[in-house]
């Protein structure tokens, strides 16, 4: 019997199809029949049945979920918009990549015309660009009207070359944007030559499909897209100015912010690039630097994931705090490579394409392979009279921006039309109309099964020598409500892989250099810039500022279920409640009330809630872990966003409800010790790590000291309740009671929890470990130094030795107890010194930015 699948999509038989004229059906032929590059693929999902197919979407949508592939969306509150509106200082919501499991398939045929049309469409827009930004003949000549270029906001006159020399090749990477019309012509919707993305996603699509359809990919004969990387990598290291076998290639980000962040931290990895912000980079006599804790190290490529205007706030946006300063006289001096070039944006401004055929016919002599969906610019009299003829036909959207949202005109009620209109006609050079076109259909995994779904393309291009290479397929978009203009990244959508069908499996032959010079062999890489040293070194205290919280509270919970059994429950509380108000967990009033009233139990009820500390800490190891995540390897990831992902699903069960808060403590510090040991087990012993671990040491030596000194406010009184407490909250009961047996004396207490340099719960341990980091940093004559924190443990030793004693008078133990707690106090405060200290040797200090530039 049929399953359910070979019924609707066996080649015998016509699936459901649009009305005549109403899309074209990337499957189906107009007389019913399977195109035969898709057979394969229909003949693997028949197998599979529609639930088979639906749990490998379901897989897919994990796997994507462990790697942490997100997107962030212009839309949601506090983030930046398509002006680069302010943003406010939390990350972005981000949200998940969702992949159809059912890819789009062109045949060898079909692609090879849409490659040579794209090859040809690059080639015209970077003869375009050169001439704009160099002789200027396209606008002496009236081939483009000046109102187009000098009104375009990514016209950066300070890019032009005014010395008389040839421009140099300005669009080293481009994409565009495809959508098939219901005459089965592909058109280009859209030129993205600012800093296209798409090509890391398009190749974490293709890995993902790789395991969900394996099978699939290998009976369809699909073309690989490693190469087409392999290529932007010859292409990046021919761009550097100095020649040499090994340039240093950064990736210049906007930051965590932009929408893409995902996608500049897998292009950087993939590309071996260094990934920066604008911070990490500085000019010194005439050449790029990258700022790293050994000093500054050259930079020979920049490619740049940030708006041309946001590059240099020297010579364009003053208000730019992504930029580096100095960077366009570095290219005017060719001290560095910028891909793609400064102000190559211009090249993708929807009116421009009004114009592309006349100017293929001048540029290149040769007529426009590939069209463009009609389009008119309203600032031409002719062009503006036939939109307006046309008007409800037509989707019109700025003339400068691809971010500007499109206006449906035939959406529009008569108010909205009429009100429009106006608008259009007061300004008509600000506008462009473009005809509305139906897309092609593709089948996808719908709610009730495959269903036909619109899609558009979006295809990648690189340059190889004086040619460029096109990706051999790349990533498809399902629109919203049929509309073409609709599906771009920055407002989310399901998206496809897009395959194509190998003509021959002929080997891939790449442009390299032929021989390379030796390299010298070193341990360290030396590029951790000061920035990311600065996220590591939080990263560890917030991790350690999460086990603390979790352990007092813990302590505190296990308690209040107990009821109070005894006095010596109080005591313990009232300890705990003080060190919870030093480490900032309650507030004094709670801490200060009674350990049964109703204003303390309301407190730690309200402990874990995401507005109080520890799910401030939370999201703080949340954002760090994101900024970061360059440095850790794909397990170190995948780990690390599992935890935090079970962490985020616990949290809202554990408020209010003191087992559920039980068991989300327990989890914290599972997680906590869970990274704790991947960090060690996984990071190499470079300076990242050792800012990382750094941290963690500084934030427990302040968590001992606290919790410690909370516990010597009831010696003498309750001596071997503060005993219990400081050894629970710092895990060292165990360990004590296998030196001590059951016996709790002061000096014992003292002396494993302050002076053990062998308990790494113990005071004296995170300092050494501190003072071997700042000894073993690039420059360990700054401040802090290693010998500042071994001279902190001095105190305790007198102090230790004189609890050693037997039968210490009451008054005697109350005078030592507060000097103890004094010195436990200012050795509090030393830390935070500390920290300050190493903030202004090592760290970059840079405002955050508050206006972003965005990749298209």
């Amino acid at each position: 019997m049929n399953s359910p699948l070979q019924a609707k999509f066996s080649p015998t038989t016509t699936p459901a199809r649009p009305a005549p004229g109403e899309a074209y059906d990337e499957m189906v032929t107009g007389q019913g029949v399977i195109r035969p590059h898709w057979q394969p693929l229909l003949a693997t999902l028949s197998e599979l049945g529609a639930a088979g197919l639906s749990e490998r979407a379901e897989r897919g949508r994990q796997y994507l979920e462990d790697e942490g592939v997100t997107y962030n969306l212009y839309e949601l509150p506090g983030s930046p918009g398509p002006s680069g509106a302010a943003i406010a200082p939390p990350l972005p919501e981000q949200r998940p990549w969702r992949l159809d499991p059912v890819p789009v398939l062109l045949s060898a045929e079909e692609w090879a015309g849409i490659e040579t049309g794209l090859i040809q469409r690059a080639r015209l827009l970077d003869a375009m660009l050169r001439d704009l930004y160099g002789p200027m003949d396209l606008l002496l000549r009236h081939r483009l009207p000046p109102a187009l270029v000098y009104g375009h906001r990514d016209f950066l006159r300070a890019a032009r070359r005014t010395d008389g020399k040839p421009q140099g090749r300005m669009l080293q990477h481009y994409a565009a944007e495809l959508v098939r019309g219901p005459d089965g012509i592909w058109r280009v919707i859209a030129d993205r030559t600012q800093a296209p993305a798409g090509a890391g996603y398009a190749l974490q699509n293709r890995r993902v499909m790789s395991r969900l359809l394996g099978q699939a990919l290998r009976q369809c004969r699909v073309r690989p897209l490693n190469a087409y990387f392999e290529y932007w990598q010859a292409d990046l290291a021919a761009r550097a100015p100095q020649q040499s076998d090994n340039p240093r290639v950064v990736l210049l980000t906007p930051g965590p912010y932009n929408e893409a962040y995902f996608e500049h931290i897998y292009l950087a990895r993939e590309l071996g690039a260094t990934l920066v912000e604008g911070a990490d980079l500085t000019m010194r006599d005439g050449r790029i630097f990258i700022k790293t804790l050994a000093g500054l190290e050259p930079v020979d490529v920049i490619l740049r994931r940030l708006d041309g205007e946001w590059c240099d706030p020297l010579e364009l946006r003053a208000d730019s705090t992504l930029g580096v300063v100095g960077l366009l006289q570095a290219l005017r001096d060719n001290q560095v490579g910028v891909s793609n070039a400064i102000g190559s944006g211009l090249a993708g401004a929807p009116a421009l394409q009004a114009f592309l055929p006349k100017l293929s016919e001048h540029l290149l002599g040769e007529t426009l392979a590939l069209p463009s969906i009609a389009t008119w610019w309203c600032g031409q009299s002719y062009a503006m009279t036939e939109v307006q003829t046309r008007f409800d036909e037509l989707v019109v959207r700025g003339a400068y921006g691809l971010n500007d949202r499109p206006v449906v005109v035939g959406s529009l009620s008569d108010a909205e039309r009429a009100s429009f209109l106006a608008q259009v006609r007061a300004r008509p050079g600000d506008y462009v109309a473009q005809e509305r076109i139906v897309p092609s259909v593709s089948p996808g995994l719908g709610d009730k099964g495959l269903e036909p779904q619109p899609i558009l393309l979006r295809v990648q291009v690189v340059a190889d020598g004086e040619d460029y290479v096109v990706m051999p397929g790349g990533l498809a978009r399902v629109p919203s409500s049929n509309d073409p203009f609709a599906a771009t990244l920055q407002r989310g959508g399901v998206n496809k892989d897009v395959w194509v069908v190998a003509k021959d499996q002929g080997p891939t032959v790449i442009r390299g250099a032929a021989t390379r010079q030796r390299l010298a062999l070193r341990r360290s890489s030396g590029t951790l810039q000061s920035r990311v040293a600065d996220d590591l070194y939080w990263l560890g205290r917030s991790v350690e500022r999460l086990d603390g919280g979790a352990r007092l509270l813990r302590a505190v919970l296990s308690r209040l279920v107990g009821e109070f059994s005894s006095a010596r429950d109080l005591v313990e509380m009232a300890v705990l409640a003080r060190a919870m108000a030093r480490c900032g967990l309650l507030d004094q009033k709670a801490a200060a009330a009674p350990p049964d009233s109703a204003l303390f139990v309301g407190a730690i009820t309200r402990a874990c809630a995401p507005s109080q500390l520890l799910g401030q800490t939370i999201d703080g190891i949340e954002r760090l872990a994101a900024v970061s995540r360059h440095r850790f390897s794909a397990d170190m990831w995948r780990m690390l966003n599992h935890l935090l992902g079970e962490l985020r699903i616990s949290q809202p069960a554990a408020a209010g409800d003191v087992d559920a808060m039980l068991e989300f403590c327990d989890q914290m510090i599972r997680a906590t010790a869970a990274i704790a040991g991947m960090l060690a087990e996984h990071m190499t012993r470079g300076s990242g790590w050792r800012f990382l671990d750094f941290g963690r040491r500084l934030e427990r030596g302040v968590f001992i000291t606290r919790s410690v000194s909370a516990a010597t406010t009831v010696l003498g009184q309750s001596s071997e309740s503060a005993f219990r407490v400081a050894l629970e909250v710092s895990d060292s009961t165990l360990t004590y009671r296998r030196r001590y047996r059951a016996a709790l004396q002061a000096a014992a207490v003292f002396d494993l929890l302050l002076l053990d340099g062998s308990n790494p719960h113990a005071l004296a341990f995170q300092l050494q470990t501190m003072a071997q980091h700042l000894d073993a940093l690039p420059n360990p004559d700054a401040p802090p130094r290693g010998a500042d924190c071994l001279a902190l443990t001095k105190p305790f030793a007198d102090l230790v030795a004189r609890f050693d004693r037997d039968d210490i008078p009451r008054d005697e133990m109350a005078q030592l107890s507060t000097r103890l707690r004094g010195s436990l106090d200012a050795a509090c405060d030393a830390l935070m010194d500390i920290s300050d200290q190493l903030s202004r040797s090592y760290f970059s200090h840079v405002q955050v930015a508050r206006s972003f530039g965005f990749g298209s």
